[in-house]
This record gives structure tokens, C-alpha cells and sequence, in this order.
């Protein structure tokens, strides 16, 4: 959270000198105030604005514009002057108050893992910063974090500073000028796993560099706008303005009414002139539908439709004619058939006899049928006689067939004659009854059976020349109902025509209504409209300020939220300004190894969030590629850490704390990283903190800065606990300089101990200066074996060096220097004893004599010397 803090802190600096609304100022103070409240929650069911409104609702009126300031560093002159001391404890891993020399250039921190170098920066950070990066990333309470977990507590660090002879005075946590002061290892981890994500991840890539992810995220979790959380409109200021617009409704009714009562009129007109031409639309209606005291052409027509249908019985006298003189016709000629077959009556019997017998025949086909004789023995086959006689008689069965058909024909007429004169009396009864009653007529049977017509035809006919005067009388009758049936036909379509002229004029009648309903309604409503909404206009009226203070809220938070999305979208190009160059400088430096192919011409840092990290090799020159999809893991932290080093530098950070960084780096780039940060110069005028739990590194770095810079170190290291709660640090180890332990050794008169680390010395100084004549082109030296096993020995290598300085066409006080301590070493015997256990190397091995006291002095002495000038050497 304190680096967010900050981070605003910074953005409010930068909003001071904007030319901005003061409601944007006020907005930002506000959230400034309520700063952790608000980073607690992001963007997700807006949640962020959900908390700002009411806040801003309620105080933005009052609070005040002018943004405040921060940051002066220069208050009751603290934090001037270098580190003095840092007294820690109890804190985090510090069970025990610890206290920390940081008076010397250089502070060396080594410690295993989980021995307490982590709670050594942490104490670092809380006493520079105010705040710990790890527990802000962790969102951890930094009182939590800070706590011991055995004590329970934690009491602050302090760093003390000097200012030249002022007495020591406590540092002020300050974040604005210690910020670029710390290079962690976790950073540069972070900045490697981003480089493998994906493009939309490597937005935070400069933002996790520079530990301003948090401030970041931050920035993004405040939403598009607080329109959902506001009222801008006014609820009743829209409910007025719907109402206003059934208002407006209303009054373009009753103004459009006049061309649409017109539109009404010509389409009724039309309607009439379709009904009766020339005939107003009034007149029309009246016809067709009629009023109460004038009856319509429609419900007239209508009445006789509904009167029931005239019946057409469809009988003539002439069919009665026709079929009485059918019924005598047949009667005759059935009685002809008749007597023909009683004149031949006796033939009549001879066929009925021949039949029989031949009935018989498939009964006794071989006797006689009357006496049984054999057919054989007879005279005569009497079946043959009997097939004989029937065919000689065919013409009276063709009469007695002839005979028959005409008794069936008869008794069909006759039946078709019976119920033609009962549908003649039935419809008599309907047409004529009165006729049919003065004229006494014999009653029909049910059905044609008997003499029942001989009755009719009595008295000449009598009772049937009245029926057929009574059929005449229907005859007219039907004639007279296929009349009004023919008229009935035109009557429905007539009906039909009319029906819908009906429907027209109805639906004119509706339009009239409606338009006319509408009208009454649009005026009322116009009439109406201020009385029946006075509470509601009312509350318009007090509503207005809330949604013109509303809107105020808005525009200065959409000007707010421009702002601080500008300044985040700027940061990349603020942080990175003007860094390109060194960071290409320093990343050349800690790869002074690589080959030339692999060393950089150009280096191009993104200006914006999204921009990319662009390079340019030295042998390829105009050709730009991506960083981070080029780089291996390992260089790509070494890039980051050129650029937090140059940004460290560019600053003019007073002190650079290298937390683990060198860890972070593979083993091929230490050598080009330790000289960079202590060879180079470039760190001259800060002090350094560097841990470590890389103990050969830290043992080479004392080796390579010479025992005059060695003396400017302070040593520490952390140790493994043993079983206690409390960490164990050695707060004065000894020097790993091996000139200064040769040294240390003589004053203590350890002859031995001096000559063991002055062959360490000379092995370590002479491998430096054989390297630094390699570079300058003359490092060929010849060496003699005595063995093919044997060691080179340490005596003829410095003569070998020896000779080729001599032989170089450099000059310089310090190639003197050396060649005069090389010519004070090998000044000695060098078939000394001292030289013999200098050949022999380190090991332990009995010796027939004493060493000398001045031999090992002149060597120790030459040793430091060698040292010296190599030193002087290498800074030009």
C-alpha cells in the first residue's frame, strides 16, 4: 500500500502544475484521503465506485483543491549526509537488537538461505522507505509483517547518517529519494517470467521493474465512470418528461385533428357516392341502415330473406294423365297375353308334362319314369318325346314369359300412379283445401294393393276428373313459387351488397368515433396537466440541485480518472527517460565476456505501458529486434538489472542496495557484474550494500579490489542457528584479502601464515596482471616443467611476467611499480627456503630450517606492493 501512496503522492505533484478544473482537484484529494479504503476493491461489480460515491457525494464541497505537498527532503536537515548505522531489532527475523556499520563505501552481507539476509533488507527498506515491498506484494499489514513471531513485536529501524563532523543524526523514511535505491533479485525474477507471457501480461513488464505494479493495478481498478451509482437525469425529471411527452401527444392531436377530421368527411363522401351516387354520405346512411320511424333498404331486405321459402310440389296433370294411361295400357296388353294363353290351354299341360319328365330324367336316366321299363326294351324314350315336345312349344313359353313382365310392369305403374294422386290430394290440402273439401274424393289406401282404382274411374271417371282439376290448382301454385324463389336469389345478393356497404359505413363510423374520442381525450389532458401534476413538478424543482451537484461529481471524476490514466500511461516513459544509452552501456559491461556479435550498438526503451524493448547489435547494424522474444532468460535480467542500475545513476541515488541480484544472474555474468559494480568507477561515489549467499563471490570481490579498498568494506556475515530463536550474525569477520591476511599474519610474527596467503596473493595478482597484459595483446609467456606432471612453479612465473613488462611499450608509474615489486619478490633467493614453500604451494610439508624474518618481510612487503600498483594499474 505504501508504494500505491506514493506513487499518488507523485501524480498529485504532477496535477498541481496541470491547468484542471479545481473539482478534479478536489476529486483527487478525496481519494488521496481515502486511499486504502478505495484500493481494497477493483472494478468487479463495480465495486470501486460503489465506495467513491457516497464519498464524494458528502464531502466533495468541502474539500479543499490545493493539493498538498511532499517529499522535502531537506527538513531539520535529515537525510543528508551518508549512511552511518543501522540498529535493528526486534524485528522480523532479529529476535535481539543488532547494530550495522554502513559508515564504509562497500557493505558485504553473506548468509545461507534462511540465515536472516532477507529481515537485513527489509530493515533496510522500512528504515529508507517507510514500507516493505514483499509485504505490499504479500498484502500483508506491514505492522503484521514487521512483527517478531517469538516476541510478538517489533520496534522500527533506524538508520543514522553523517554529514561531515555533525554528529549522527536518524534518517526519515522517504520514499521519493530512496526509491530507485533498492535492486532485488525478485524483481528481476519478474521481469524474466513476464518477458514469457503473453503480450496483453507484458503490459506491467516496466511497472513490476520498477515495483510500481501495485500503483497499476491500482490506476485500473477504478471504473469507466460513476454513472450507474448516480442520478444525472433525475428519476423525477424523467417521469415528468414522459408525462410532457404524452403532453406533446396530446397537443399534436388536437392540432392535427382539423386534417383529420377532413381525411374523415372525403372518405364518407366516397362511401355515399359508391352507395348512391349524388346522395350525401347522411342520406345513404339513413337508407341503408333506416332510424327508428324510417325502416333500412337493409334490415327490409333482410326481413323478407328471413320469411320462409315457398314450396314448389312440382306436379302437373299431365303427369297424372300420363301415368293413368300408362297403368290401362299395360292392363290391356296383358289382358291379350292372357287370353292367348287360355286358348291354348291344353298345350299349357303338355309343357308342364314334358318338364316333369325331364325333371325326372336325372333321377332314373335309363328307366321308363311311369311303368320302370328299361329305356332299352321301350318303344319311345320318354325323355326324348318330352326334349322334343318343350321345343315344339317355345312360343308359348315366350307368351307366358311375355305375361309375366307385363303383370310386374302393370303393378309398378300402379304404384307409381298411387302415390302421384296421394302427393296430388297432400298438396291439395296445402293449396287448395277448400276446393278439396267441396269435392268428396274416395279415400286411397295406404298402399297399391286391390281394385283400389276402379273407384276413381267410376261415373265416367268422375273422382278422377276432380283430381285433376285439384293438380291444375297446384300447377299455379308451383308456377307462382318458382317466381318469388327467382326473386329471393336477387334479394341475398342485394343482401350481400348492401352488407358491406354496411361495413364501410361502420367502420367510417369508428374512425369518426375514435378520432373524435381522442380529441375529447388530448383536450382534457392539455387542460388537466399542470393541476394533475403540480406534486410532480414540485419535486423536479427540489430535484434539480441533486442532479446538477450529481453531474459535478461526474465531470470531476472523469477528469480525475483522465488524468491519472494519463500519468500511468506516461510512467513507462518518465521512469525510462533517457536511460537508453547507459542501461545499453551497463549491459554491455556485465557481458564482457560474450563475444562482440553479442554486445549491443543500440537499445531502445518503450515510451509507452505497451511499447516494446528494442535492440540493435554491434555487427548488426540497422537491423531492430524485440527483446524479449530474442534474449535468453539470463540476459534478459541482466537487461534489468542495466536498467534499474541506470536509472539508480541516473538519479544520483546517494546508495544502491543489491539485494540477492547477483543470484539471480547464471554464473557467466558474475565476473562482467562484480567489475561493473566495483571496477568500473560507475559506483565510485555511492555507498553499496550487496548480500549475498554466493560466498565465492564475495571471496573474489575482496580479492579483486585490492587491499586499500578492502579496508573500506564492512564484512558481515549471517550464520545457521543452532537451535536458538535469534539470529546469529558475525558483525567482524575477517578479511578474505589475502594480502591483507599476509600482512596481519607477519605483524603477529606467523612467518608461515604470511608465506601461505602471500602464495595465495601472488597466485591471485599475478593471474590479474597476466590477464590485463592478455587484453592488451601481449599475455604469451613460456612456462618450465620439470615433470610432465609437474606444477609450473610460482618463481618462474613471475619472472615470465617479470620479462614481458620489461618488454612492453607501455610506460607508466605503474608499470614501474610493478616491475619494482616484482623485482623486490624475486630479490629473494630463489632457492630460498621462503621461495621453496612458495613453489610448493600451500600445503603442509616439514622443514629442515628456519624461515627468515626479513625474507618473509621483503615478500609480504612486495606482495602489498604488487598490489598497490596493480590497482593503480587498472584505474588508468
Amino acid at each position: 500500500m505504501a508504494s500505491v501512496i506514493a506513487e499518488y503522492q507523485r501524480f498529485l505533484e504532477v496535477l498541481a502544475v496541470r491547468p484542471i478544473d479545481n473539482d478534479i482537484r478536489r476529486m483527487a484529494n478525496l481519494i488521496y484521503f481515502n486511499l486504502p479504503h478505495l484500493a481494497q476493491v477493483g472494478t468487479a461489480r463495480r465495486a470501486r465506485s460503489s465506495r467513491l460515491v457516497p464519498i464524494a457525494i458528502n464531502q466533495l464541497v468541502e474539500t479543499s483543491p490545493e493539493l498538498p505537498e511532499f517529499n522535502n527532503i531537506n527538513v531539520d536537515g535529515h537525510n543528508i549526509g551518508r549512511l552511518h548505522q543501522l540498529s535493528v531489532g526486534p524485528f522480523r527475523g532479529f529476535t535481539n537488537q543488532e547494530i550495522f556499520d554502513l559508515s564504509n563505501p562497500i557493505t558485504l552481507v553473506y548468509g545461507a538461505n534462511g540465515t536472516g539476509k532477507s529481515s537485513f533488507c527489509e530493515a533496510l527498506e522500512t528504515a529508507l522507505l517507510g514500507s516493505i515491498s514483499e509485504a505490499q506484494v504479500k498484502r500483508i499489514d506491514h505492522n503484521t509483517y514487521c512483527r517478531n513471531a517469538r516476541l510478538g513485536q517489533y520496534v522500527q529501524p533506524v538508520i543514522s547518517t553523517v554529514d561531515g563532523n555533525y554528529p549522527p543524526v536518524n534518517l526519515e523514511p522517504n520514499e521519493e529519494k530512496y526509491r530507485f535505491c533498492f535492486i532485488e533479485k525478485n524483481r528481476l525474477d519478474d521481469f524474466a517470467r513476464i518477458a514469457s507471457r503473453t503480450p496483453s501480461d507484458q503490459r506491467q513488464l516496466i511497472a513490476t521493474l520498477f515495483g510500481i505494479d501495485q500503483f497499476s493495478d491500482f490506476v485500473r481498478g477504478f471504473n469507466p465512470s460513476l454513472d450507474e451509482s448516480l442520478n444525472l437525469t433525475g428519476q423525477y425529471a424523467q417521469e415528468l418528461s414522459t408525462r410532457r411527452q404524452s403532453l406533446a401527444s396530446a397537443e399534436k392531436i388536437i392540432q392535427e385533428f382539423p386534417q383529420r377530421l377532413l381525411k374523415i368527411i372525403i372518405n364518407e363522401g366516397q362511401i355515399a357516392e359508391r352507395v348512391q351516387p349524388e346522395s350525401s354520405y347522411e342520406a345513404v346512411n339513413l337508407w341503408l341502415v333506416g332510424s327508428k320511424d324510417q325502416q333500412g333498404r337493409l334490415p327490409y331486405v333482410q326481413s323478407l330473406l328471413d320469411a320462409p321459402s315457398p314450396t314448389v310440389y312440382d306436379l302437373t296433370a299431365e303427369q297424372l294423365t300420363s301415368a293413368f294411361n300408362q297403368v290401362f295400357a299395360i292392363n290391356s296388353t296383358l289382358q291379350g297375353i292372357n287370353t292367348e294363353l287360355t286358348r291354348r290351354a291344353g298345350e299349357v299341360s303338355y309343357k308342364k308334362l314334358y318338364e316333369s319328365v325331364l325333371q325326372l330324367s336325372s333321377l332314373n336316366p335309363h328307366n321308363c319314369p311311369a311303368c320302370g321299363t328299361n329305356l332299352q326294351s321301350v318303344a319311345k324314350n320318354p325323355y326324348e318325346a318330352a326334349t322334343t315336345g318343350l321345343e315344339q312349344l317355345g312360343e308359348l313359353a315366350g307368351l307366358q314369359h311375355q305375361a309375366k313382365e307385363q303383370s310386374e310392369a302393370l303393378n309398378e305403374s300402379m304404384r307409381n300412379l298411387h302415390q302421384l294422386m296421394v302427393n296430388t290430394i297432400n298438396a291439395a290440402a296445402l293449396v287448395c283445401p277448400q276446393l278439396l273439401a267441396e269435392n268428396t274424393l274416395p279415400v286411397l289406401p295406404p298402399t297399391s294393393t286391390g281394385q283400389w282404382l276402379q273407384v276413381w274411374v267410376n261415373d265416367n271417371n268422375s273422382s278422377w276428373n276432380v283430381l285433376l282439376n285439384l293438380c291444375t290448382h297446384i300447377e299455379k301454385s308451383d308456377s307462382e313459387s318458382r317466381e318469388a324463389l327467382a326473386q329471393r336469389q336477387q334479394l341475398a345478393e342485394e343482401r350481400t351488397r348492401l352488407d358491406g356497404y354496411r361495413i364501410e359505413i361502420e367502420r367510417a363510423k369508428l374512425i369518426r368515433q375514435t378520432a373524435e374520442s381522442e380529441l375529447a381525450e388530448a383536450r382534457a389532458t392539455v387542460a388537466n396537466f399542470d393541476e394533475s401534476n403540480r406534486e410532480l413538478i414540485e419535486l423536479v424543482a427540489s430535484e434539480e440541485n441533486v442532479v446538477e451537484f450529481h453531474n459535478r461529481v461526474k465531470r470531476s471524476y472523469d477528469g480525475f480518472l483522465q488524468e491519472i490514466q494519463s500519468y500511468l500511461r506516461n510512467l513507462p516513459s518518465q521512469l525510462l527517460q533517457g536511460l537508453g544509452q547507459r542501461a545499453r552501456d551497463l549491459y554491455n559491461s556485465f557481458n564482457r565476456d560474450d563475444l562482440p556479435v553479442d554486445l549491443l550498438q543500440s537499445l531502445w526503451l518503450p515510451i509507452a505501458e505497451n511499447g516494446k524493448i528494442e535492440l540493435e547489435f554491434q555487427e548488426q547494424s540497422g537491423v531492430r529486434y524485440d527483446a524479449l522474444t530474442l534474449l535468453s532468460e539470463g540476459h534478459i535480467k541482466c537487461l534489468g538489472l542495466a536498467i534499474l542500475l541506470a536509472k539508480n545513476i541516473e538519479e544520483g541515488c546517494p546508495l544502491v542496495v543489491f539485494d540477492d541480484v547477483v543470484n539471480a544472474i547464471d554464473d557467466d555474468h558474475r565476473n562482467g557484474i562484480w567489475r561493473t559494480f566495483f571496477e568500473d568507477g560507475l559506483l565510485d561515489e555511492k555507498q553499496v550494500i550487496l548480500t549475498s549467499h554466493a560466498e565465492e563471490f564475495l571471496h573474489r570481490i575482496q580479492q579483486e579490489l585490492g587491499a586499500a579498498r578492502a579496508s573500506d568494506i564492512s564484512l558481515y556475515k549471517f550464520l545457521p542457528h543452532q537451535g536458538e530463536h535469534h539470529l546469529r550474525v558475525d558483525t567482524n569477520p575477517p578479511s578474505k584479502n589475502y594480502v591483507l591476511k599476509a600482512q596481519q599474519a607477519f605483524v603477529n610474527d606467523d612467518k608461515r601464515e604470511a608465506l601461505y596467503y602471500s602464495r595465495a596473493a601472488i597466485e591471485s595478482l599475478t593471474d590479474r596482471l597476466w590477464t590485463w597484459m592478455g587484453r592488451r595483446g601481449d599475455g604469451r609467456i613460456e612456462l618450465k616443467l620439470s615433470g610432465p606432471r609437474s606444477q609450473w612453479e610460482l618463481n618462474n612465473k613471475c619472472n615470465k611476467i617479470r620479462s614481458s613488462l620489461r618488454r612492453s611499450q607501455i610506460s607508466s608509474n605503474a608499470i614501474t611499480s610493478l616491475l619494482g615489486a616484482l623485482d623486490a619478490l624475486l630479490g629473494v633467493a630463489g632457492g630460498s627456503i621462503e621461495w621453496g614453500y612458495l613453489n610448493s604451494g600451500t600445503h603442509d610439508s616439514q622443514r629442515d630450517g628456519e624461515f627468515d624474518r626479513a625474507a618473509v618481510e621483503t615478500i609480504t612487503q612486495a606482495v602489498s606492493a604488487l598490489d598497490q600498483a596493480l590497482t593503480e594499474l587498472k584505474n588508468g
